[in-house]
This record gives C-alpha cells, structure tokens and sequence, in this order.
C-alpha cells in the first residue's frame, strides 16, 4: 500500500468511527513536548547539491545528525479509544555524511582557487510543521493510570531555515605551483536550493503517566518526507527521514481524561 492510500485510510477511519460517536462528550486534552530528533536525507547522492554549481563532490550525507524538536499539541477524543491530534511543532532535519572532491577555495591574499576537499558535510535544514494525526490510546494498567498511545498521519511541513557546511581539510595549489592545506569550516545558505514545503507522514507511539492533574509523557516517532526537497533545475529526489524522542506533559481541558 502506497503512503498516500494508507494517509487516506486513517482519516476515513477516523471519520467514520467519530461520526458514531458524535453523541458522546467529547475529551480534549493539550501538552507541550520536546526533545531530540535524529534526520538525515535519503535519495539521490547529495554531497553535490549541498556543495553547490562551483564543486564536485561525491559522498552522501545518509548519517544521522542529531537536532531539536518540540512543540505544543491539542487532542479531542470522540470515544474511550480514538481521537485526533494537532500539533505546532519545529523540528531540526538534515543529515551529514563523507565526502570528498573539488570545491572552490578562496586562500586569503590570493584568487579564487579549485582545492581538493576531504571531510565532512552536513546539512541543516529548519522546519515549523504541522502534524494531524489519527490517536489510538489503551489502558496499560487498571483504572488507567498509564495508558499507551499509538499516532499516525501526514504532516505538512515549511522550511524557515536551510544551510550547508564543509568541515575537512583542503589540498590547494598555488601559483607558485606549491601545494598548501587548509583547514575547511564553512557554511553557505542554500535557501534558494530548498522547496519551501514539505509534505510527509508520521508513525509513532507513546506512554502517558496520570500523577493526578496532568500526565507526563514519553514518545517515539518516526517521520518521512514524501516530497523531494530539490528545488533546483536538476530534479533530484531528495527527501528527509527522522526519528525523535521526545518527554512532556499533557492538562485535561474540563477535567476528564
């Protein structure tokens, strides 16, 4: 089953089975939560597109990078067991990985100059998303102290912030035909090379604690993006997948959970 058939599945089946519930008072609950993501980019070989038109550098960024996510979420529940989850989140994509070739180096007192690059390439990638998920919660103990949580639905995501970094050493040629090495730390925006939105889907799964007025909380998630981030001429198929943990706290709204 394709990801967009099974996004179309979960809303149908939570409409269907809210609309036999809609004589039942409905339970909203809202919480915060944060924690650490861990992104990387998966898809065409991207070393290129994040070094740039001036480089040529093979290697993948297809390692984890570890950022921030966190947010606020609001949930209503139309029965005992199923409810729908909105969420405001920003969240830390991206990826780094080896790489190596030829980029432009610009030596201090000297001209523009193609150096030989060896090292490390990450790519940060910002984004405020907007996660409306199908709930499924169950109690694991009796009388519902700790309950458990399963979550999943698409997310649509837009970018506020996109940068590129070399770290590495560079073997350089001079005009005096000597070689020199430098030491390469640099960062480039490469806003104009990313789509600003980003739509994806989330699966996930989270324990809930009541320790009387709100519940603490523990998830896990894992997030893939389903459309590619290139936004060159080149059309490459570029796309993000993360995986978070995150810790928080969830308030009834009117007091009933």
């Amino acid at each position: 089953m394709r990801m967009g058939n099974l996004v179309v599945l979960i809303a149908l089946l939570v409409s269907i089975i809210s609309s036999g519930s809609v004589s039942a008072e409905l339970r909203w609950q809202a919480g915060l939560k944060g924690g650490a993501n861990w992104g990387k980019l998966k898809g065409d070989p991207v070393s290129l597109w994040l070094g740039g038109d001036d480089s040529q550098l093979a290697g993948t960024v297809g390692d984890f990078k570890l950022g921030f996510t966190g947010g606020a979420f609001l949930t209503v529940f139309f029965n005992d067991f199923i409810g729908i989850q909105g969420e405001a989140m920003y969240v830390q994509k991206g990826g780094e990985g080896m790489a190596s070739g030829t980029i432009i180096f610009y030596p201090e007192y000297d001209n523009p100059r193609p150096g030989f690059f060896n090292g490390t390439v990450y790519a940060n990638l910002d984004y405020v998303e907007f996660p409306v998920m199908a709930v499924f919660e169950f109690e694991a103990t009796e009388g519902g102290k700790v309950r458990l949580r399963g979550m999943a639905g698409p997310t649509f995501a837009f970018n506020v912030h996109a940068q590129a970094r070399l770290k590495g050493r560079a073997e350089v040629e001079m005009q005096d035909t000597n070689k020199r090495y430098y030491d390469v730390d640099e960062s480039e925006d490469i806003g104009e090379r990313v789509k600003s939105f980003e739509f994806g889907v989330i699966f996930g799964g989270a324990v809930y604690w009541d320790i009387g007025k709100v519940d603490l909380l523990i998830e896990s998630r894992w997030e893939r993006g389903l459309t590619s981030l290139d936004n060159t001429t080149l059309y490459r198929d570029i796309y993000t997948s993360n995986v978070s943990l995150m810790f928080g706290v969830s308030v009834p709204i009117g007091g009933e959970r």
